[in-house]
């Protein structure tokens, strides 16, 4: 497992959290590289939390979020839910316009609570 993306277990569900909280430009990309890469090992989605609270955000983290999404619709990943913690104000309508239908929310439980809750429905 890497350094910043970790698989957690919530109501006997696996999620792929991303732990980039008070990351710096650079320490963010990479984090958001362990990301994809755990993301193409699961062939079934992975529901995803990232908690991105005083994260430094930049064009070139944005672009690279693009990227993600952009390899993982590529590699046929299907969508499943995910959650992001943390951000605010100008970072959370950036976020809304790039984002594949995350869900935005105050804190870590209440996001997985929501997330086992969307994956439930989901099938």
């Amino acid at each position: 497992m890497g350094k910043y993306a970790q698989w957690i277990t919530h109501k006997g569900q696996r999620i792929l959290f991303l732990n980039a909280a008070g990351l710096r430009e650079a320490d963010y990309l990479a984090a958001q590289e362990e990301l994809k890469q755990e993301l193409l090992r699961e062939l079934n989605g992975a529901m995803v939390l990232v908690d991105a609270t005083k994260t430094e955000m930049t064009s070139a983290t944005v672009k690279n979020a693009k990227a993600v999404i952009t390899a993982t619709k590529a590699a046929g990943i299907p969508d499943r839910p995910s959650a992001v913690v943390g951000l605010t104000g100008l970072q959370r309508t950036t976020a809304e316009l790039f984002g594949r239908g995350a869900h935005f929310t105050s804190s870590i439980e209440e996001a997985k609570d929501w997330l086992v809750k969307q994956d439930t429905k989901r099938r």
